[in-house]
């Protein structure tokens, strides 16, 4: 069985389940369990529990309301834990009126692997990926592909195509509350538009602002 960073496992042997947060030498895997202990074990000791993500087949039909304020803002990347337990959650938490199509790779390197592709309804959240914070300066690189839509009329907006590597020094800054996760999270915003002043503006910036 192909295993992946973040699924939820189960031991053959033993009643324990976590995270995959980490791959060894010899065939071993690190799996951390809900009190933020990585535990070593073979991969063929070790099965994959379904269902361990907030999923949209999860959930009841929602209904679209017409006539409520359309949001437009609000896409994140949320980190939930806390360092002294070991164990962080990745969401992506949708805070808009828009219906989203994900897709996110982690890149290491030149090598890249889809972790996650799904539809993330609005105002809604999914769990993304699972890390271990022992392994901070690992985590990977990660890739990000969304389409936003919705069954309402809207103004047409591009993809959002951005990658971000989560740093040590971020998560010195304390949590923020998002409004469709229970918990605080390390906020990441995904749609965010990114200044690009370009190079004949930048000139002219510099040379408007020389001394006379």
């Amino acid at each position: 069985m192909n295993f992946k960073i973040g699924d939820l496992v189960r031991f053959v042997d033993e009643p324990i389940e976590g995270h995959i947060t980490s791959f060894l030498a010899n065939g071993l895997v690190g799996v951390t369990d809900d009190t933020g202990f990585e535990i070593p074990v073979m991969q063929d000791k070790i099965t994959l529990v379904h269902g361990n993500m907030r999923m949209e087949e999860d959930e009841e039909p929602q209904q679209v309301n017409l006539t409520a304020k359309f949001i437009e803002k609000g896409i994140f990347l949320a980190l939930t834990g806390e360092q002294k337990d070991g164990l962080v959650k990745f969401f992506i938490a949708n805070e808009t009126s828009y219906e989203l199509l994900v897709a996110v790779k982690e890149v290491i390197g030149n090598k890249c692997t889809g972790i996650y592709n799904n539809v993330i309804p609005a105002r809604e959240y999914n769990q993304i990926y699972t890390a271990n914070f022992a392994n901070i300066n690992k985590w990977p690189n990660l890739e990000f592909q969304i389409l936003r839509t919705s069954r309402r009329q809207h103004n047409e907006v591009p993809p959002i195509e951005k990658t971000i590597k989560v740093k040590a020094l971020d998560l010195i800054n304390s949590k923020e509350r998002s409004e469709v996760l229970p918990d605080k999270a390390w906020l990441y915003e995904l749609d965010k538009i990114e200044e690009n002043i370009g190079l004949d503006k930048l000139k002219a910036h510099f040379i408007s602002h020389r001394p006379k």
